[in-house]
């Protein structure tokens, strides 16, 4: 099993080389990865609290929180919250290395009841996790 990262590894080395795939796409594809993701009522203490998929709107806010390992050097994901399909925000979110846990927390309005998502990805929007969750009364 060992032969197919490392024959991935030296063909995504090879294209950086030829400049046919950026040199941070490597890092990407090498090593950084999501080993947990959850939306939930906040993070404390490094650590969700209350995880779920369905929140009430009278919490007043909620949080994404990622942990990743296999950073390589200092890099940026961004959490992108969706509200019915449409664009709430666009969160940058730096991550440095070896591991690394991140959130960011959105307020709840009544407005803001329904279905949502947050995509988590790498700068060029590579999605590496789609959480869905909703907001109810």
């Amino acid at each position: 099993m060992p032969l197919l990262p490392n024959l991935l590894g030296r063909l995504a080395l090879a294209l950086a080389i030829a400049g046919c795939l950026p040199v941070n796409a490597l890092m990407a594809a090498n090593s950084l990865t999501l080993i947990r993701a959850a939306i939930c009522e906040g993070v404390k203490a490094g650590e969700p609290v209350e995880p779920a998929v369905l929140f009430s709107v009278a919490l007043g806010r909620i949080a994404c929180f990622a942990e990743f390992e296999g950073i390589d050097e200092r890099t940026e994901v961004f959490h992108t919250w969706y509200h019915r399909d449409n664009l709430s925000s666009r969160v940058r979110l730096a991550l440095n290395p070896p591991r690394w846990s991140t959130f960011n927390s959105i307020q709840l309005r009544p407005e803001d009841i329904g279905p949502w998502r947050v995509e988590i990805t790498y700068p060029k929007g590579q999605v590496l996790r789609v959480l869905r969750f909703s907001v109810t009364e």
